[in-house]
């Protein structure tokens, strides 16, 4: 019994570690490319605007 409990124990842990990092990893990654996009775009729009 402590062996199972320590198994699962052990591997919930793990995959909500993984989980949580994922998603971590894919909102930054995510935020970073609008982020990018934006500015992308913002700084196309203000030279076209001033050319």
């Amino acid at each position: 019994a402590t062996t199972h409990e320590t198994t699962h124990a052990t591997t919930h842990a793990t995959t909500h570690a993984t989980t949580h990092e994922t998603t971590h990893a894919t909102t930054h990654a995510t935020t970073h490319a609008t982020t990018h996009e934006t500015t992308h775009a913002t700084t196309h729009a203000t030279t076209h605007a001033t050319t």
